[in-house]
């Protein structure tokens, strides 16, 4: 028997909540329709991915190669590109205020404001940093596949590489092995991860709506 795969059944959910979206606000709201419904849509997904995010910190896919994928930052990158710049970044501060005030949705179920100020810090606030810009760049950008791997793929340097100047400043270690600990291990899954972002995120693109409201 064949299962439906996780990208299958998001876009399963996509193409239904777009339908409830645009059913609830058709009808008596002709003047406004367009501009409500993109908004409540981005709303929809912006809760949507914060709970993803949370869900994230507790799975991992284990690879036949090094490190196994954590899709938190699946997830994050995933918001970032579909979302864009301003929505994207809300959802990832209602993630980590959530995390902040003692729900334990960051990784290995830790939660409270001292996770930024531990060796694993650099990771979570650099999200701020990608929602930021890898949503603007998802806004000016033709919605290809292989541009949008190429921004997801980018963002992924960007968690790598701001987590991994934390770890090598907190944990009080030289750069060089910080570099081997925090960023090069996760490289491979990483690749594959954009390339997922990208093929999910092109087909969000073709069946939502996300104009009008930024």
């Amino acid at each position: 028997m064949l299962f439906p795969q996780p990208a299958e059944l998001f876009e399963a959910f996509v193409i239904i909540m777009s339908d409830i979206v645009d059913n609830e606000y058709k009808d008596g709201h002709k003047d406004e329709y367009k501009d409500n419904s993109v908004k409540i849509k981005k709303m929809v997904f912006t809760a949507l991915f914060a709970a993803l995010i949370a869900v994230g910190a507790y799975l991992r896919i284990p690879l036949p190669f090094g490190v196994p994928i954590t899709l938190q930052t699946f997830f994050v990158l995933l918001a970032a590109v579909t979302l864009g710049k301003n929505w994207g970044t809300v959802c990832i501060i209602v993630y980590l205020l959530v995390g902040f005030i003692g729900f334990p949705v960051f990784a290995g179920g830790n939660s409270g404001l001292g996770i930024l100020f531990g060796p694993t810090g650099g990771y979570l606030y650099s999200f701020i940093i990608v929602a930021l810009v890898i949503g603007y760049l998802s806004e000016k950008t033709e919605k290809t596949p292989m541009a949008l791997f190429l921004i997801a793929l980018f963002g992924s340097l960007l968690i790598l590489g701001s987590g991994t100047i934390h770890l090598a400043f907190f944990a009080k270690i030289p750069l060089h092995i910080a570099f081997m600990t925090g960023f090069v291990p996760f490289i491979m899954g990483d690749f594959v991860k954009s390339i997922a972002i990208a093929l999910i995120a092109a087909t969000v693109y073709k069946k939502v709506n996300f104009k009008s409201v930024s």
